[in-house]
Order: structure tokens, then sequence, then C-alpha cells
């Protein structure tokens, strides 16, 4: 009786084990050509779960996707478990954020893409309401165009991103509005447009998070995420990898941030919640 009863007793303890060291699978977009910041995000996320104890395996969605809208409704599906977008108060609604700043608020310090005919008149430039002159471009259902528009610009989206930079390369759009940390690998990437450059007088900025979303049918993935942000917060680990990335170190190399005019815009599309994360997550390269 004595023996069946240990039996049982180490068979409940290793079943107890299989199901606590169950792996958590987790589908990401591939990253798209060029994309530093992608490859960043990538890297987040296996360094997030390193710091959860979990055990992880991240996996690229094998397929394709297309728009940011795409993404979504395969995320409110399941078929993706996390992406890496700018917020606003519908995707918070629809998706389940991670609020931290993944970039430390990088993404709203936006540099232009444009073409060799379109820079010198950047150079002139100096407030919104002149920058309101020319056209910018994004990607169909990204949450920039809201704020961009809302600020007086005039914005029209495309869905393929590819697409974007032969828009303006062609002359069609005249600018292409990039987080700090985009434009220069994507250029690097894409030698065949010759006419294009990384704008080197403005940078425009906004408020504006990068997170971390999460599938709503994975809640659980998203708790495991938020718990690993706040160790990786507490500890410092989280502002050592921001600071440590090769992505943030080129950036600041080559953006030139005190040569550049900035100009200021609102955003009026983030939560309640967003707006109310400290300022201690936010990085303001404009105010030193």
């Amino acid at each position: 009786m004595k023996k069946l009863l240990v039996t049982f007793i180490a068979l409940i303890l290793s079943a107890f084990s299989i199901q606590t060291t169950a792996n958590v699978n987790i589908v990401h977009p591939e990253p798209r050509t060029g994309s530093a910041l992608d490859l960043y995000a990538i890297e987040l996320i296996e360094f997030l779960a390193e710091k959860s104890g979990e055990s992880v395996t991240l996996q690229a969605f094998d397929g394709q996707i297309g728009s940011q809208s795409r993404k979504v409704e395969m995320m409110k599906q399941g078929k993706l478990t996390v992406d890496w977008l700018g917020a606003d108060r519908t995707l918070e609604s629809e998706l389940l954020p991670v609020r931290y700043p993944i970039f430390r608020g990088l993404l709203g310090h936006r540099l232009f893409i444009t073409n060799q005919s379109t820079e010198p008149k950047l150079a002139q430039i100096n407030r919104a309401d002149e920058l309101a002159s020319l056209t910018m471009i994004q990607g169909q259902g990204w949450a920039d165009v809201n704020v961009l528009t809302s600020a007086g610009f005039r914005v029209r989206e495309i869905s393929s991103f590819e697409n974007i930079f032969k828009v303006v390369d062609t002359g069609r759009a005249d600018l292409f509005p990039r987080a700090l940390i985009e434009p220069f690998s994507e250029l690097a990437e894409r030698p065949q447009y010759e006419n294009l450059l990384v704008d080197p007088h403005l940078m425009l900025i906004y408020r504006f998070p990068m997170f971390l979303f999460v599938s709503p049918q994975h809640a659980d993935i998203a708790e495991m995420l938020n718990r690993a942000f706040e160790t990786a917060y507490q500890d410092g680990s989280f502002v050592e990898f921001f600071n440590n990335a090769p992505l943030v170190k080129e950036t600041f190399e080559k953006a030139n941030i005190n040569d550049r005019t900035t100009i200021r815009v609102d955003n009026p599309h983030l939560s309640t919640e967003t707006q109310a994360i400290p300022d201690d997550y936010w990085l303001d390269i404009g105010a030193q």
C-alpha cells in the first residue's frame, strides 16, 4: 500500500512538472526586408521570454500577411500571437497592449525619407504649417495616419510597404515619415531607389509609443510579457538592453540630432492609460 502511495505521488509530481514546464509558442510576423526595427522587436521578445523564466519558442508566421489591418484581424483570430505596433485607442481596445514603450518613445521622433527634388525644400521649413504643404505617405491602417492628419498634414495610405518607397522615389509623394530608428537601415537595403535619401534638416516629434500587442486569444502571454517587462525595468536590464542595441547606437551616430530643426505636434489619439505612463518610460531626445 505504501509503495502504491509513493508511486501515485510520484506520478502527480511528474505530471505537475510537465505542466509547469510546458512550452509557450509565440507566433510573430516575419521581419520586413531591411527593418532593423523588426529585428530589435523580435530580440526584445526573446529577452523578455528569458526574463520570464518560461520555456518559450518564437516562430515567424509562415505565409503572406499584407497590411497592418490584416495583421490585426489575424491577431484577433489568434493566428498571430504578438506584434509590435504604434499605439492608439482603437488598437488598445481590440488587442492586448503591453504598455511599456519598447523604444522609449523614439517611435514619435520622425525623420523623413524623401527624394532629391523635395529635399531642398525641407531646408527652408521651420513650422508645421509650412510642412503641411508637402504630401506624406504611410502604410494602410497605421496609427500614425490619424496623428499626422490631426496635425493638419496631407497623408496618403498604401497597403504595400515596398510600394511606399517606389511612390516617394518617383515623386508621386514627397515624404515618408519614419521613426528615428528606421530609415537608415531601410534605405541601406534598397540601393535600387537612387533618388531616395534621409532628409538631414528636420525632425517631427509627437508622443507615440510602440507597444508589444498580444492576441486576445492569448491573455496568458500578455500577462507573462507584462511581468517580464516590469522585472526588467526594476532591475535595469531593459534600459541596458535598449542602450546596447546596435540599432539604437547606430541611429544616434547617423541621425545628427543636434543639427535638426524640431517641429512638435500633438497626438490626441492616445488612450487615457497610455497618457498616464510615467515620464521615466519615455526618452525625449528633442529636449536634449
